[in-house]
């Protein structure tokens, strides 16, 4: 035998071996430790973990969950991107925040071929900072929970890691992940078939499901038939999303400064009233004994929330501001539409935006912290939501934040929007440009002398004011973690 050669040699079959008894030891060990920890009667902290591979700082109904978990005396690992600064619970004692690379992004308009060629080296480089991140870097936890989507490769590390450490899985369903692969490839390609089989396959087992409307519920109930409890946890705002009041509201725009941006983005000076330092674009406080009132010559502050992707058609809301400008006459109020969020279609819509020219109405970008957006929505008169589900069974978290906030919204619908809009009563529902067009023009003629379509929304919004998500999540999952 030359001297060079290894002693030892393994086959692949040999290493298979190996690997597969070090799984099983693993678990046994786990559940060894788990059971003799309860038999004599340790006193165990509460562990869960979250996962989501996203950034955690945009994923607020994932924070959300982090936040009950630690109000209710549990210890939180949670998972994901670093981006926007989570800053509602980055200072939480009980909760430790564990950043995972983030894998290079592509742009959405790249060739579909690069895509592919792209996302399997993608998915490769999530499973071994998940796996890695999930295994040996966090204490065993009593249950998991998972966002979903994304699916593909989150799912099946989950499920693979839980069965390992003996850990329940409660996967919370945001939209359905093949769905939205669909819009990208199209949904009769075979790929969109193949992450629909492999969604179905790893997430149809879990201690719990949580959907985000009755819809999925249903879907998963009596479609997908998946194993475990289902739970609807409909979206529900903070206790901090609120309708200011008017001082609030003047203290708030004076820091903002809505005019310097108004400026800097739109063509044309002539739509600001005339200001001075005691005032705001909506308001202006007396010298003499510091109260605040609406300015009459005051614009109408209509907000938007957008992620800036294919499933939001922001065209819309351009085409019907231009529609009111062609028809507002002097005797309506102006409107300023204020949109907020970051994502990949934002310069080419801000790019249309600047051409636009228009005397009644000005449409601005801008990028609000997590402490100022809720301030900027319930500073304002009316909300526009242009989301579409992919699936037609997720619902915007952004009407539920307007909501929080006492704001009426106009929201392009889709199958199930009706479990949070309803059409005339805390909101109106459109289906293209014209008819939101037409829903402006109604709200705002004779405009303020005539509100009471607007004043009678707002009633029926400060009805869905009354369920908080702490209430909400409280009665549906402290049940599910006792069971």
């Amino acid at each position: 035998m030359n001297d060079s050669e290894p002693a030892l040699k393994f086959s692949e079959s040999t290493i298979l071996v190996i690997f597969l008894i070090f799984i099983v030891l693993f678990r046994f060990i786990g559940i060894y430790f788990q059971n003799r920890s309860l038999s004599i009667g340790l006193n165990i902290s509460k562990n869960v973990t979250l996962v989501v591979l996203g950034d955690i700082g945009r994923s607020p109904r994932m924070r959300y969950h982090a936040l009950s978990f630690a109000q209710n005396g549990w210890t939180v690992d949670f998972i994901g991107y670093d981006g926007t600064t989570p800053s509602n619970i980055i200072d939480n004692p009980k909760i430790k925040i564990h950043y995972i690379s983030h894998p290079w992004r592509l742009p959405d308009n790249i060739p579909k071929i690069l895509f592919l060629l792209y996302a399997p080296i993608k998915v490769y480089s999530q499973i071994l900072f998940l796996y890695w991140t999930l295994l040996f870097k966090i204490n065993r936890p009593d249950f998991v929970l998972v966002q979903n989507p994304p699916s593909i490769p989150t799912l099946m590390i989950v499920q693979f890691v839980c069965w390992l450490r003996s850990t329940k899985v409660i996967i919370d369903w945001h939209n359905f992940g093949y769905t939205i692969l669909g819009l990208r490839l199209g949904h009769d390609s075979r790929i969109v078939k193949i992450a629909k089989w492999y969604e179905k396959l790893y997430g149809g087992r879990a201690h719990a499901h949580l959907t985000v409307s009755s819809a999925m519920h249903r879907e998963l109930m009596y479609k997908w038939d998946v194993k475990g409890a289902i739970v609807t946890l409909h979206d529900k705002p903070p206790k901090h999303f609120r309708r200011l009041n008017i001082d609030e509201i003047h203290e708030f725009l004076l820091r903002i400064n809505l005019e310097e941006i108004i400026l800097k983005q739109s063509i044309g000076s002539e739509f600001l009233p005339s200001s001075s330092t005691n005032s705001t674009l909506l308001t202006t406080k007396s010298l003499t004994d510091g109260t605040v009132k609406y300015r009459n010559d005051r614009p109408i502050l209509i907000v938007s929330s957008t992620s800036w992707t294919a499933d939001e058609d922001f065209s819309i809301l351009l085409k019907a501001a231009q529609m009111f400008d062609n028809l507002a006459d002097e005797t309506f109020p102006k409107l300023l539409f204020v949109i907020t969020g970051k994502g990949p279609l934002k310069e080419k819509y801000e790019k249309e935006i600047s051409k636009m020219s228009m005397r009644r109405v000005r449409i601005i970008t801008m990028w609000l912290s997590a402490e100022d957006y809720p301030l900027l929505l319930g500073s304002a008169d009316l909300g526009v939501c242009l989301h579409t589900s992919s699936s037609g069974m997720d619902l915007p978290m952004k009407v539920v934040d307007m909501f929080g906030c006492g704001l009426p919204v106009c929201a392009v619908g889709f199958d199930c929007l009706n479990e949070l809009v309803r059409h005339n009563k805390n909101g109106l529902i459109f289906n293209n440009d014209e008819q939101l067009a037409e829903q402006l023009i109604d709200l705002f003629t004779n405009y303020p002398a005539n509100t009471a379509k607007l004043e009678s929304m707002r009633e029926k919004v400060s009805e869905f004011q009354k369920d908080r998500w702490d209430t909400n999540w409280d009665r549906k999952i402290l049940p599910l973690l006792d069971s």
